[in-house]
Parts: structure tokens; C-alpha cells; sequence
């Protein structure tokens, strides 16, 4: 049977907030700072796991070395010591005992003991320390070598018997660790220290690299954003052949083609604004030239026919009156429907004196022939006239509105009516 373990939801929930939280702040950093980052952070786990696996196969090395080294001495002293012990000549075996101890540094003791365990001689200056003795241990003739920890550290304590035929007694050597490990430290502290120098060396090259990397990004960066200002003139340089200079080469490439698309829209908007004044501008020529003819032709003719009427209405003084005098009321309206409709086809005044004249008497008759209250408010138009086809464009939407009103509305409702330029 498999068991599966689930989280609390609300551990499970802080645990996702806050990868969550890590995760978005990895994102804000800098890529020059994560290039840097990345490169002395491997540098240094690379050293760290270095010297930890070092220094672990060293300590283990030593303890071994150690031990071999133990048994070795104690062989040897063994060897030299049995004829001074034989003609127990103690004077002997102590210089025997001293040159060992001075000659080898990592050798803390040695001494001599008896089949009766008492010591015969050994390298204390200051009194053999009893505290030793508690450790003999050992049973006949048989070698052992075992770690004594003192308050000086760890030996490595050897006891090789000397002589087999006194039944018993032998050499204890110890071995300290202190040497080994003061070039155990050593070697690790210079192991440090190139890990450390490699590590300084890795943040030169780290911060070399990001400057290669990271200006032509900044540079692609700040055109990036004149583009989206509306400025295509943001050409990058790089001397880069890798993958960023290729990336750069095929932005300028881009904004190249930005810049032509660019010159196109603005030469095909202007093509269409010329256009479009032209047709406004004929328009216009052409509503003048009717309302031209409107007042100049058609309503001299039909004042040539008023005249002509008058004089008939007074020559004939019989029941044609009435029906004269009706075909006059009809020829003024007619006459006032033309007027009206050649000074809404081009109004003169737009010409001569501007926008905000012409919306004026535009607005004056709009009121009489509606019979409407029409608010006009007029906001920094005076001081100068604008464009005369920004005007004409103007008047036309407002005269093209007022119409569309009163074209589309079965009954006005709303009496007052705020226009403001």
C-alpha cells in the first residue's frame, strides 16, 4: 500500500506565495545583475563543494596515514628498543625514545612499558600523565592502534609488543592529528584563496560579457521606445557578430522599412488631404458659382417678371387683379426661397469676414425661419481666422446638424439648443 502525504492547504498556499513571490522578484532583476549572479554563484558552489569534498577525502586520507604511521614508528621503536631493554639500559632507551620524538613532529609520546604494564621509559617532560595507563587494553602480544581523544585532540595511540619471550610488554606511540591538520588548513585556505581569486576573475569576465550583451539590448531598448514615440531616426551601432549583433542588424533593418512605411503614410496622407481640399475647394467653387447664378440670373429674372406684373396689374383694371396679385405673392417667395437658397449654398459673408460672422447670420435665420431658440457661444475664435477650409468644414457640420434636427424630428421638444465653438 503507498501512502501519499498532502500538504495543509494553507501551508501549501504561503509555500506557492511565496515561490510566487521569488519568482517575480528573479524577474525584476537586471539581466546584467543575473548574467553577474549566475556566473559568481556557480564559481563559488563549484568552490564550496570543491573544498567540502576536499577537505572530507583529506580527513579521511589522514586518519588512514595516521594509522599506518602509528603502527610504522611503533614498529621501528620496537625493533631498536629490544636490546636496551634486554640489558635494561633505561639511560638508552629514553635517548632512543627522544630522537623519535624530536626527529618526527607529528610524534606527540612514546613510552615503554613492561610485561607488568609499568613504564620503563617515555618522552613526558613533565611526569608520565597516569591518565594513559587506563588504556592498556590490550590482550597478550597483539598489536592495536586506536584513537585517543585528549585535550589536545586526537592521537593515534599504536602499542607494538617488543619482546614476545617477556610475555607482554611493548611500545606505545601517538600520533597526533595537530600537524596534519595545520597542513590540511593550509592547503585548504590556499584552495580558498583560488577560489576566491577565480571567483574575482569570473566577475570581471561576468561584467565584461553583460556590457557586451546588455548595451546593444539598452540601445534596442531606447529605440524601441522612440518608435513608439512616433521617431523612426533611433538607428543602433554594434560591432557585435554574434547572435545580438545579428538581432541588431535585423532591427535596423525593421526600422529601415518603419522609416519608409513611415515617409509613404505621410506622403499618402498628404495626397489625401490635397485631395480632399480639392474636392472641398471645388465643392465650393461650385456652390458659389450656383448661388452666382441664382441671385444674378434667376433672381433678375423673376424681379424682370415682378416688374412686368406691376405693369400689367396696372394696366388692366378687371378681375385679373386677384390673380395678379397672387402670382406676385408667389413670384416674392419664390424670389426669398432663392435668395435664402444661394446664401445657404455659399454664404458671402464666410468669405469676407469669417467662421464666427457667418455662424452668426447662419443661426440669426435659422432662428427666424424655425422659429427656434438657437444659443450660440463663441471660445477664442476672434482672434484670428483659422484655415479656409477648416472653416468651410466647420460651418458645413454645423449646418449639416441644425438641418439633420429639424429634418428628423416630427416636433421639437426642446425649445433652447447650446452650441459652442
Amino acid at each position: 500500500m503507498i501512502f501519499k502525504m498532502e500538504l495543509p492547504p494553507l501551508l501549501k498556499n504561503t509555500l506557492l506565495d511565496f515561490w510566487n513571490k521569488i519568482k517575480e522578484s528573479l524577474f525584476r532583476v537586471p539581466l546584467q545583475f543575473k548574467i553577474i549572479g549566475l556566473a559568481v554563484g556557480l564559481v563559488a558552489l563549484f568552490g564550496t563543494v570543491t573544498i567540502v569534498k576536499v577537505h572530507a577525502i583529506l580527513v579521511s586520507n589522514m586518519k588512514l596515514l595516521l594509522k599506518e604511521e602509528s603502527l610504522s614508528v611503533a614498529r621501528e621503536l620496537a625493533s631498536h628498543s629490544k636490546e636496551y631493554i634486554l640489558i635494561n639500559d633505561l639511560y638508552g632507551l629514553t635517548r632512543l625514545l627522544k630522537d623519535i620524538h624530536d626527529s618526527r613532529p607529528e610524534v606527540r609520546y612514546a613510552y615503554v612499558v613492561d610485561s607488568y604494564h609499568e613504564v620503563l621509559s617515555h618522552t613526558f617532560s613533565g611526569g608520565f600523565p597516569g591518565d594513559l595507563l587506563k588504556n592498556e587494553n590490550h590482550v597478550g602480544l597483539n598489536e592495536r592502534t586506536v584513537p585517543l581523544l585528549t585535550n589536545e585532540g586526537v592521537i593515534w595511540d599504536t602499542f607494538y609488543p617488543a619482546l614476545e619471550e617477556n610475555g607482554g610488554g611493548g611500545v606505545h606511540v601517538g600520533i597526533t592529528e595537530e600537524v596534519m591538520q595545520h597542513q590540511i588548513s593550509a592547503f585548504l585556505r590556499s584552495l580558498l584563496m583560488h577560489t576566491v581569486t577565480i571567483m574575482v576573475i569570473a566577475l570581471v569576465l561576468s561584467v565584461l560579457l553583460t556590457l557586451v550583451i546588455t548595451n546593444p539590448v539598452k540601445k534596442l531598448l531606447g529605440a524601441t521606445r522612440a518608435i513608439r514615440n512616433g521617431s523612426y531616426e533611433s538607428i543602433v551601432g554594434t560591432s557585435s557578430q554574434d547572435e545580438v549583433g545579428e538581432l541588431v542588424v535585423a532591427f535596423n533593418a525593421m526600422l529601415q522599412q518603419l522609416q519608409q512605411a513611415d515617409v509613404d503614410r505621410r506622403e499618402k496622407e498628404k495626397l489625401r488631404k490635397e485631395f480632399l481640399q480639392r474636392i472641398i475647394s471645388t465643392q465650393e467653387q461650385e456652390r458659389k458659382r450656383v448661388a452666382r447664378e441664382l441671385h444674378d440670373q434667376t433672381g433678375q429674372a423673376l424681379a424682370s417678371i415682378m416688374v412686368r406684373l406691376d405693369v400689367l396689374d396696372k394696366s388692366y383694371k378687371s378681375g385679373l387683379s386677384e390673380d395678379i396679385t397672387a402670382l406676385k405673392k408667389s413670384l416674392i417667395e419664390e424670389m426669398g426661397a432663392i435668395h435664402d437658397l444661394a446664401r445657404e449654398l455659399r454664404p458671402s459673408i464666410l468669405d469676407d469676414m469669417g467662421l464666427v460672422p457667418g455662424l452668426e447670420l447662419y443661426f440669426n435665420q435659422f432662428r427666424e425661419r424655425h422659429d427656434l431658440v438657437v444659443e450660440f457661444v463663441e471660445i477664442g475664435m476672434r482672434r484670428e481666422r483659422a484655415d479656409p477650409g477648416v472653416e468651410t468644414c466647420v460651418y458645413r457640420i454645423i449646418q449639416e446638424s441644425l438641418t439633420n434636427i429639424i429634418r428628423d424630428s416630427d416636433k421639437i421638444k426642446y425649445p433652447t439648443h447650446n452650441i459652442s465653438s
